[in-house]
């Protein structure tokens, strides 16, 4: 068994794990039994890894569901983590003990987290519709650093593949403008909260690309990098497309986030369970995990 084999860390031997910087958070609801896309639920999980993708151990969060968004505030120094089918959103110190959760939040399809400067929350409802068991408003919603509800916006969506993906991958721009996407759409869409108004879409990928928008990340000078579907590509703001990176054409690959110092990127793959760090610069992989956790590897989050 080796060090990153993740069938050890089960509901039945769970061991504590504390958080340092650097450390690699990834989203992993545990479950037994021949993977199904269509019913992909379990125990809520998070792998936590060092810098170098070393597996650490993992958090736990009580409930049975699909853990889709994660995120770390430096602010309040605590770790989000999301539950889109127990409609929870759970809170992690750094020494890996599960703090009260704050009642605001819990009740709704939440998945993708951001967090702002002042520790402010903002959170997107990952699904959009009315028939069960895909039910939710698709709408972008902030909280204070205490967990008051101040905002929720009427965020416009993609229907994309499926018709029911709300705002599934986002990040903020000087925390003010929610970049947002619709999963397995096409659109770049945008949202100021500040004046709590729906933007024209940054850009919308050609009808006739293979592409389809899985998850974004933004870099340092204001480029969109892009999860999508069969690769990473690197965007202008106006969509011109900059380079495509050399990830192998399997289809899965989703999360993706840019490192707080923004030279390099990690990306996981959903349908295989592959985990990624590249140099954004030059795509070279600097470390990389195979966790064999099909349809689990859903969201992405780095401690610092």
């Amino acid at each position: 068994m080796s060090t990153n084999d993740t069938t050890r860390l089960t509901p039945e031997c769970i061991m504590p794990v504390s958080l340092e910087a650097g450390d690699i958070c990834i989203a992993a609801s545990y479950s037994v039994g021949e993977p199904d896309i269509r019913r992909n639920s379990g125990a809520g999980r998070v792998l936590v890894y060092d810098r170098n993708l070393n597996l650490k151990g993992a958090l736990w969060t009580d409930e049975e569901g699909l853990i889709i968004g994660l995120e770390y505030c430096r602010t309040s120094k605590t770790l989000f983590v999301s539950d889109v089918s127990s409609q929870t959103v759970k809170r992690f110190s750094l020494n890996g003990a599960m703090l009260p959760s704050f009642a605001a939040m819990q009740g709704k399809p939440f998945g993708v987290i951001a967090a702002m400067a002042d520790g402010s929350i903002v959170i997107g409802e990952h699904i959009k519709g009315d028939k069960f068991p895909f039910i939710g408003g698709g709408e972008i919603y902030q909280f204070d650093g205490e967990g008051v509800l101040q905002h929720h916006f009427a965020a416009a969506h993609d229907p994309g593949k499926f018709g029911f993906h709300g705002v599934t991958s986002m990040v903020l721009a000087a925390d003010k403008t929610a970049l947002y996407i619709s999963e397995t759409g096409r659109r770049v869409m945008q949202y100021d909260l500040a004046n709590d108004r729906q933007l024209e879409d940054l850009f919308v990928l050609a009808d006739d690309e293979e592409k389809s928008t899985a998850g974004i990340a933004l870099t340092p000078d204001g480029n969109i990098l892009m999860a999508t579907v069969y690769g990473v590509s690197l965007f202008s703001s106006t969509g011109d497309l900059l380079r495509e990176y050399d990830i192998p054409k399997e289809k899965g690959w989703s999360a993706i986030r840019i490192s707080q110092d923004g030279t390099v990127f990690f990306v996981a793959n959903f349908f295989t369970g592959r985990l990624e760090k590249r140099s954004l610069e030059t795509g070279e992989i600097i470390a990389a995990t195979d966790t064999s956790l099909i349809y689990r590897l859903a969201s992405i989050a780095e401690i610092s």
